[in-house]
């Protein structure tokens, strides 16, 4: 008897603890239970102009209550109006929402069309405007093909509660990062900047951004062993080739000399020279 009640309490608990490994907590019910205290506290701190509290607050969030859940399906439109419904994407999704009026930084789309060119064998990259055909058409030429651009005209389309959800709740322009099996791994709001940046510095503030949710999907790719053996992390691949250089700079030539005291006393040698051709013009004018 006490075997067999034994045998029941272990056969309990090993059937809770697979149905908790199998329940998953739909994206919009997790945000759903916890945006209406969120706002109300980011309400207060926008009225004290804490952007620091607010980060904080949205980080804890994202990392509490959003990650881990699982994206809901919900029905998106290609420029071609071919209906794609978000669970057809077989690869780990890189998403970035948009509106056609969200004015990004300079180089912004240069370093996400670098990312999606390097990694679009491993990850889906998805930009999804909240907007129409139209609007999304003048866009269309500023992105790399392996992009796939699609929108979501809210006039028309029948999944209004994840719309609700990802348009209005978090705002946007926003990041998602997910697994194949649309696991959300992070979620982070796009990086900006003040208008006078530069294309060169932009492009490094946004590629250093975007890069950061392309290695958390490439090491969740790693860890449950799915990456391919020559695949190199964003970070990884500036490391290696900051190496590379460091490297030849320290590589020495036939007299000895690394590249950087070979540059320096070519810099020398041509200062003495226009050093020399000025004192040989003064003595000229002298004479």
């Amino acid at each position: 008897m006490k075997k067999l009640l034994i045998l029941g309490i272990l056969f309990s608990y090993f059937s809770n603890v697979v149905a908790q490994e199998e329940r998953r907590i739909p994206f919009s019910t997790a945000i759903s239970a916890h945006i209406v205290k969120y706002n109300q506290k980011m309400d207060a701190v926008y009225r004290e102009n804490d952007m620091e509290r607010a980060q904080f607050l949205f980080d804890s969030l994202v990392t509490n209550h959003l990650n881990g859940t699982y994206m809901d399906n919900f029905t998106v439109n290609t420029i071609k109006e071919e209906p794609v419904a978000f669970e057809d994407y077989e690869k780990p999704l890189f998403l970035i929402t948009y509106a056609a009026w969200c004015v990004p930084g300079v180089g912004e789309i240069p370093a996400l069309n670098d990312l999606a060119d390097r990694f679009h064998d491993q990850i889906d990259f998805i930009v999804l405007f909240w907007d129409t055909k139209e609007n999304l058409k003048s866009k269309s030429n500023e992105y790399s093909q392996n992009i796939k651009l699609v929108y979501v005209d809210e006039k028309t389309n029948q999944d209004s509660h994840i719309v609700n959800k990802l348009k209005h709740a978090l705002g946007f322009p926003m990041m998602y990062f997910m697994d194949e099996e649309r696991k959300v791994l992070n979620i982070q709001k796009v990086e900006t900047h003040h208008s006078s940046e530069t294309i060169s510095n932009s492009y490094n503030i946004h590629f250093n951004s975007l890069s950061k949710g392309v290695s958390l999907i490439i090491a969740d790719l790693d860890a449950r062993g799915l990456l391919a053996d020559d695949v190199e992390a964003p970070e990884e691949e500036e490391e290696n080739t900051s190496k590379k250089r460091r490297n030849k700079k320290e590589e020495r030539d036939a007299d000895g000399r690394t590249e950087e005291e070979r540059r320096i006393d070519e810099e020398y040698e041509k200062y003495k020279k226009e050093k020399d051709s000025l004192k040989k013009r003064r003595r000229r004018r002298g004479n």
